[in-house]
């Protein structure tokens, strides 16, 4: 496909391609500028905080259509499908890579993905995706070695669906795409698993699956328009959100999507969110300052509130719909970046906390692990900045300005 090919096809779309200075693509889903109080009558009536980057409101934002992959080893990352999701890096190698692209491009940030939670919200959007070794846990069962299965049952194998012809025992020796006699093809459930991760004959799914590559209902509200894969594959890093000693910490607005925007541990660009006594405002604070919003647990229940939490090292969790606030007036900014459920949601996901000492960085949506766990909603404070593995990705994004 020759450039203005890739051009005409995104724009059917509406998707925006950028290049990199080699000229080497990247699809992106454009979203215009909206205001909160569009979403849910409850918040307020300003510039959502994803579109404002530096004091400057822009018209539109970018988010990548797929997972972070790469042309090359170790070289920047893409948004492109059927590609490997690159996984095996930590927060800030990951930053690195999407930055490394070029122009305005950097890491999907807590305020763009705030901004789809409450899409999802507004829309009554359900999430799917591979949160199952390759499929999604709602599909059926996946196929395993040694179980003796029955004439009529159905096993997922590498994103479909097949039905049993004879029962046996399943072996290496008859695995469903090389046995027609007892095993028939079916339906497309799942996505194209990443071949080099279903070496193990223990584990013939795999883990994460090709960018794009799953069903319909694996794009973001089933539209081919807009983002895949947001929900499973793997935990992507969210930008511009961390937790220190149980303490929320957020760069202002969206400013941390500028790609010159010190993320580090050690910045001093983190402020804390602290409430407004008489109205859902809030004023962003030297970290520390006291009153500040935490995550805590609370009569066995994850809670938002203005103390510290009891440093148990626990990992604890609850579903994104059952969080609690117990500030008298919850600060609107919670909502907008999707880390507080508005009333009567059912945004889908779950929310993990480890509440010990040290900073935890986030990542949204859910793994290949997770199960039911997963959602646009997902949210997870287990780990610190230089834990890697399969079950992390990323996601670029990028300005749009007027």
């Amino acid at each position: 496909m020759d450039n203005s090919s890739l051009e005409k096809f995104c724009d059917t779309l509406g998707n925006v391609v950028l290049r990199d200075a080699e000229g080497s693509a990247s699809i992106f889903v454009r979203h215009p500028k909206q205001n909160s109080i569009e979403f849910d009558a409850s918040l307020p009536d300003h510039v959502h905080p994803a579109f404002i980057v530096n004091g400057v409101t822009d018209p539109a934002l970018l988010i990548g259509k797929y997972m972070g992959s790469e042309l090359k080893s170790g070289g920047a990352h893409y948004s492109l499908p059927n590609m490997p999701p690159k996984g095996g890096m930590n927060y800030d190698a990951f930053l690195e890579k999407m930055r490394a692209f070029g122009g305005d491009v950097s890491g999907l940030t807590i305020a763009d993905h705030g901004l789809l939670v409450l899409i999802a919200h507004k829309m009554g959007i359900l999430t799917y995706g591979n949160d199952n070794y390759g499929a999604d846990y709602r599909a059926g069962t996946g196929f395993t070695l040694n179980k003796a299965v029955s004439q009529g049952e159905k096993r997922i194998f590498r994103g479909w669906e097949y039905t049993c012809l004879k029962a046996h025992t399943t072996s290496e020796e008859l695995l469903p795409c090389d046995a027609p006699d007892y095993w028939e093809k079916g339906k497309h459930v799942g996505g194209t698993p990443v071949k080099s991760q279903y070496v193990s004959a223990s584990n013939f799914n795999g883990y994460n699956t090709l960018t794009g590559s799953g069903p319909l209902e694996w794009f973001f509200n089933s539209d081919p328009c807009l983002e895949a894969d947001l929900h499973g594959n793997a935990a992507e890093q969210v930008y511009g959100l961390r937790l220190v000693d149980g303490e929320i910490q957020i760069l202002p607005d969206n400013n941390a999507a500028d790609p010159a925007a010190d993320l580090s541990a050690s910045s001093t660009l983190w402020k804390a969110i602290l409430p407004h006594a008489n109205d859902s405002g809030h004023d962003l604070v030297d970290p520390g300052t006291s009153g500040t919003v935490h995550f805590t647990w609370q009569n066995g229940k994850l809670t938002l509130d203005t103390v510290a939490p009891a440093f148990e090292s626990q990992n604890r969790n609850a579903p994104f719909k059952d969080i609690v606030s117990k500030m008298a007036h919850t600060p609107a900014i919670l909502y907008e970046l999707g880390l507080c459920p508005l009333p009567g949601t059912n945004v889908d996901g779950t929310v993990y906390v480890k509440l010990s000492q040290g900073e935890f960085v986030a990542r949204r949506g859910g793994s290949h692990t997770v199960s039911q766990h997963a959602g646009i909603a997902s949210l997870y404070f287990y780990h610190q900045r230089g834990s890697a593995g399969a079950y992390y990705g990323g996601r670029s994004r990028s300005r749009q300005k007027a």
